[in-house]
């Protein structure tokens, strides 16, 4: 029957071209699809690698407008109080204001900085510009968007994009150096068994340990390109001495002082929490290891110190900050005493002798120089009450209680002429935060431009105990000064003797003054000799009859003796106050207690009984003598990590520029808001 076997034969070939088309198509769609389905993932792929490029472009971009902001404000390490062009109120008025629809590539002014071309990471395209600054004149902060993208040829063909906007606030925040019990920007030094740090120490240069000071926490000694010879040793003369510290046991059941309040332990004995910025102490015996592992040598990095500078001017960021906070509460940036108040953001008064203007010893009138300053004496029924930053001047001389939570800037020195305690101190007993409300309770800082000096330097032991410490190196040595302080004494570089007459050359004093940063000289300044006012009794050209003694003769005779009345003379030291010595001497007690976090541009020195100074000491020379025993318990509150840590704009401590840029918000943009050709850029492969 061959002709059904043909047609056998052709239905089964019928059937197989069938199954072969169908498999075919089927191949080809699977083929399709894993093509396409390969596409989607190079692409998917390639979307996040743009993703990662367009956030390193911005990683890029904030570190480099970082870097050039903190170049124009701290050439001198002056930030808070700087000003930048003649009409500038903020360093921050650098970032200007924008805000438009297409982003631009430069931002700053002056020292601009431009984001404009493209930059290849991550094997893509990217470029990154500036979508909006929000910053008013004035103001001590800015916001800056930074907007990227990013462009990517894949294997395929397909292209891929990614579009990311990430806003960043650039502020300044309570200095680094408050983390610290003890800070020295120059030599710091510990020696004696007297000597407790209860808190981290630090220098910006060598930190000389003795085998018997103690400290509760770690030691850092940083390398010092500003300073000579200073390579960041943590033992100046002897390598084998690295001090003592406490065990658990021993800590937690000590009182260091006059208070309890040295700083509480890493882990709350109470709750068994972690406390950031507490003393890790060790368990047992401490040994020479332990000892020799919590001090940290030849650090390449310093901590910037920054200076306190115009707090006078009409272009005082010192001045816009106060009149701020107090503007949105109209307590803060005051000091009060007896429901009255002595202070409003700004003091611009006559100071403790009453007078306006005085005669020199020429005849001349002058103002007085001891106008602008200030004497708070507080005591535990009637106490200081100070709320927020507040700026003297000319000179304070503090001693007794305080309440609140401030500041005092002080525009050239700070005198304690007795014990500085708080009403409502913080407690950490049991060296534990469990149960307390320690954030809410005193604080008091205590800034000042020139020198914070302690005890009555009228004394002839006072100068004559303390001198090395302020005349010689290694305790004092040369660095430069901020440019404002031209204006209470101190030259463009200073490693003389804090102990010589204060004197700086014309040429300095013009450019501070032309700046503008000398809107107000604590004490006068004389063009003839280039030296600085105080205080004195001076002759008023008229004469009456008395009876003085002949020691001669031993008889009583009349004579003619000119009378002498307050007035001024350009013979001022360093470390005097611009108002009469009694002013100082007559209130003079022994300092056992300081509750305050103390800073300056310049030196602390004094004489001191056995004292406790709970808060920090940071300064750039050091000079303190006390009586058998001194305690520096660090102020844990100081510490931004800490659950107790209070707030800058509260307290208003000095600020610094060594702060990272913070991020507000980050979100990814459609492609098209930010085009490679709306930017006039070339953006292909």
């Amino acid at each position: 029957m061959p002709g059904n076997r043909t047609h056998r034969r052709g239905a089964v070939l019928i059937t197989v071209v069938a199954v072969f088309l169908i498999m075919s198509l089927a191949i080809g769609s699977v083929l399709s699809y894993a093509s396409m389905a390969t596409r989607r993932t190079a692409m998917a792929i390639g979307r996040d690698v743009c993703r990662l490029a367009a956030q390193s472009a911005i990683e890029i971009a904030k570190a480099r407008v970082n870097a050039a902001f903190q170049q124009t404000i701290s050439a001198q390490a002056r930030v808070v109080g700087s000003t930048i062009g003649s009409n500038s109120t903020s360093a921050f008025d650098w970032f200007g204001s924008y805000s438009g629809t297409v982003p631009k590539f430069t931002i700053g002014r002056d020292n601009a900085v431009n984001l404009g071309g493209t930059t290849n990471l991550c094997g893509c395209i990217a470029m990154v510009g500036i979508g909006r600054v929000q910053h008013q004149d004035g103001e001590q902060f800015a916001v800056v968007t930074f907007v990227a993208t990013a462009m990517r040829n894949n294997p395929g063909g397909t292209v891929s994009r990614s579009t990311v906007a990430e806003t960043i606030r650039f502020a300044q925040e309570r200095s680094k150096v408050f983390d610290h019990a003890y800070f020295v920007n120059n030599y710091g030094w510990f020696q004696g068994s007297g000597c407790t740090a209860n808190g981290d120490v630090r220098a910006n240069g060598d930190m000389y340990l003795d085998s018997s000071c103690k400290i509760n926490g770690r030691v850092y000694a940083s390398r010092n390109e500003e300073l000579r010879d200073a390579y960041g040793r943590p033992i100046a003369g002897d390598i084998t001495n690295y001090g003592k510290m406490d065990n658990y046991a021993t800590y937690r059941t000590t009182t260091y002082g006059t208070s309890n309040m040295s700083r509480p332990l890493k882990k709350d004995p109470s709750t068994q929490a972690t406390n950031p910025g507490g003393y890790d102490a060790p368990e047992g015996t401490v040994s020479t290891q332990m000892l020799k592992n919590r001090v940290k040598p030849n650090l390449p990095l310093t901590v910037e110190m920054p200076y306190i500078g115009d707090i006078s001017s009409a272009q005082s960021e010192y001045k816009a900050w106060a009149q701020d906070l107090q503007a949105d509460d109209p307590t803060m940036s005051t000091i009060k005493q007896g429901g009255q108040t002595l202070v409003s953001v700004f003091y611009n008064g006559v100071g403790p002798s009453g007078k306006t203007t005085v005669k020199d010893a020429n005849g001349n009138e002058v103002t007085a120089p001891d106008y602008g300053s200030k004497v708070l004496i507080g005591t535990q029924s009637n106490p200081i009450v100070v709320n927020g930053p507040v700026i003297i001047p000319g000179d304070v001389i503090i001693s007794g209680y305080v309440k609140g939570q401030g500041t005092i800037y002080a525009g050239r020195n700070i005198h304690i002429v007795g014990n500085i305690q708080y009403v409502n101190p913080p407690n950490w007993s049991g060296k534990s935060s469990s149960g307390g409300s320690n954030a809410t309770k005193d604080m008091l800082g205590l800034m000042a431009k020139g020198n914070i000096v302690m005890g009555n330097y009228t004394e002839s032991t006072w100068l004559s105990s303390i001198n090395t410490y302020l005349t010689q190196q290694p305790y004092v040595q040369q660095y430069t000064c901020d440019t404002s302080d031209a204006a209470i004494g101190y030259p463009a570089t200073f490693g003389g003797s804090y102990a010589a007459v204060e004197q700086v050359s014309n040429a300095d004093y013009n450019m501070c003054s032309g700046a503008g940063l000398a809107d107000f000289v604590p004490g006068g300044y004389d063009a003839a000799t280039g030296r600085f006012g105080k205080m004195r009794e001076v002759g008023s050209g008229r004469y009456e009859q008395r009876q003085v003694y002949n020691s001669r003769t031993r008889r009583y005779e009349w004579q003619n003796v000119e009378i002498m009345e307050p007035g001024t003379t350009y013979d001022r030291k360093y470390y005097e106050t611009v108002c009469a010595d009694s002013e100082v001497s007559s209130r003079c007690s022994t300092i056992t207690r300081i509750d305050a976090v103390l800073y300056n541009n310049h030196g602390i020195f004094g004489k001191l009984g056995q004292c406790s100074i709970n808060g920090s000491l940071v300064c750039r020379n050091e000079g303190l003598q006390y009586s058998s025993k001194l305690y520096l318990n660090w102020d844990i509150r100081l510490y931004s990590g800490s659950s107790e840590s209070v707030s800058n704009d509260k307290v208003g401590l000095a600020k610094g520029s060594a702060n990272p840029p913070k991020t507000l918000s980050w979100i990814e943009l459609p492609d098209e808001f930010m085009s490679f050709a709306a930017a006039g850029i070339d953006g292909s492969n």
